[in-house]
């Protein structure tokens, strides 16, 4: 069961290299189907290939430096 979730970005995303690295970093962790990061808009939209809780993903990046909220 795939599963959408949206963010918002606080704070750790500035460029599209901060963004490649924040994928990145969510790929390591997390099974995705697809992930969407756009800095200048400061939102990430993701999908997960099963359900999964939004604040594990905020707290997985708030200890590497990203601060997101969910929309």
């Amino acid at each position: 069961m795939e599963k959408e979730i949206n963010f918002s970005i606080k704070k750790g995303v500035y460029c599209s290299w901060c963004a490649e690295m924040m994928k990145r970093t969510l790929q390591q962790r997390f099974a995705f189907k697809e992930i969407e990061i756009d800095f200048v808009k400061n939102k990430v939209h993701v999908i997960a290939y099963k359900r999964i809780n939004p604040k594990k993903i905020i707290s997985f990046l708030k200890n590497r430096g990203y601060y997101l909220s969910k929309e």
